[in-house]
């Protein structure tokens, strides 16, 4: 590997056909000292094109691509001569029985050289673009910095993506989002961080978005934070789709600018977006700039909490809605409650209380009801700007065209 800065990406790459062509194996990236006792290798991610996409390491079937423990894998900055929409530092395209291990991929957002073209944010340069993938694990792995996601799951040729698996991944401060997810079955995602989002729309957690006639079904996201996103934490976004089976537990989802949780839908060609089927409980809402919770109309057939008092399934709740408000803290007193409870930590419409079961949650509340004079913050813990860093306006949620079903 080379120590000088210069790309990486073709021994990468050469070392995996390699051990593809001997039936499958791992391919190790060993740790060496580039300078001041750190290994960082640089890669290009623009190395790479197939005329609709540019990327760095190109994933193949069948291969372990396992990094040595400290080793980083930066990106360039991105030549200006090759400026496209589309950039990825991995990509991986309908490959099956993949694995990355103890990864550690930084992006290169803060030397980006911008599109001019006023219409274009470059928000699909992300760290990882997974198209189609089945069968594939990310485990131990780091991605941040990135100008689009950290991590952008989808379809390609009508090939959606089936049994993946992140497990301790941690997305952070990355531009558009930390994980994005526009098609897919049975992905599951666990004891991971998706945080600090912000730079242009829609800035979440996890966005779960799928577009045209994708659809994303049996996904779970357990034991994972999502804090400090300017968007909302984890959002669902069903517009002319189906979102089914999705299940929220034992997360910490806190000082996300918006949502904790949005569930919201619309219309395409008056095809009208569903999300059907799903669990809420065990997770921590605090402190998010609107609801906690949040679930439209549109949204059926989910469990939020627990089936009795003061349960393990049971949701905490506090201080959420201080967007414009002040901080209560410490929040000491706890009513286990069953039913909705109108107020700033859930929002459901009257439709949305009909067809969704609220069980018992638990409501946290300062003790001492001059707590908040005392100890509260008289502003938002962020402050994100009207615009992005490119110029372009952060409010609500944009309309993406996918590249193959992806962001």
């Amino acid at each position: 590997m080379p120590i000088d800065g210069t790309d990486c990406s073709q021994l990468i790459n050469d070392a995996i056909s390699n051990v593809v062509a001997n039936g499958g194996g791992t391919v190790i990236i060993p740790w060496r000292n580039t300078g001041g006792n750190m290994c960082v290798y640089r890669v290009d991610t623009q190395a790479n094109t197939d005329g609709s996409a540019y990327w760095g390491i190109l994933l193949q079937s069948n291969v372990r691509l396992q990094f040595k423990p400290g080793v980083k894998l930066q990106a360039l900055p991105n030549d200006s001569s090759k400026l496209w929409e589309r950039s990825y530092i991995v990509y991986g395209k309908q490959v099956h029985d993949v694995e990355i291990c103890n990864g550690w991929f930084v992006g290169e957002r803060y030397t980006h050289i911008y599109s001019t073209r006023k219409t274009k944010t470059d928000e699909w340069w992300h760290g990882m673009q997974l198209l189609g993938v089945s069968a594939m694990t990310i485990r131990g792995t780091q991605i941040s910095d990135c100008t689009g996601d950290g991590i952008c799951v989808g379809n390609i040729g009508g090939v959606g993506t089936s049994d993946l698996v992140l497990c301790d991944v941690v997305s952070t401060g990355n531009r558009r989002q930390a994980l994005s997810i526009t098609q897919g079955d049975n992905i599951s995602v666990y004891d991971s961080e998706f945080s600090y989002t912000s730079g242009t729309a829609p800035m979440d957690g996890i966005d779960i978005e799928p577009q045209g006639s994708a659809h994303v079904n049996n996904l779970t996201i357990d034991n994972c934070i999502i804090k400090g996103n300017a968007g909302d934490g984890i959002q669902i976004n069903a517009r002319g789709t189906n979102v089914t089976n999705v299940n929220i537990t034992n997360c910490l989802i806190s000082y996300n600018y918006y949502g904790g949780f949005v569930a919201q839908s619309g219309k395409v060609n008056n095809i009208a977006g569903i999300i059907d089927t799903g669990t809420v409980y065990g997770n921590a809402f605090y402190q998010n700039g609107y609801y906690g919770l949040s679930l439209s109309g549109s949204t059926a057939n989910y469990i939020v909490g627990g089936k009795h008092s003061y349960s393990e399934y049971s949701n905490s709740f506090a201080d959420n809605d201080n967007l414009y408000t002040d901080i209560e803290y410490p929040n000491t007193k706890e009513a286990n409650t069953q039913g909705y409870v109108s107020g700033t930590d859930m929002n459901l419409s009257s439709t949305a209380q009909t067809v969704n079961t609220i069980g018992w949650n638990s409501y946290f509340t300062p003790a001492d009801p001059l707590s908040s004079e005392s100890h509260g913050c008289h502003e938002s813990p962020f402050h994100w700007p009207d615009h992005d860093d490119h110029g372009n306006d952060n409010h609500g949620h944009e309309d993406h065209s996918p590249h193959g079903g992806g962001h």
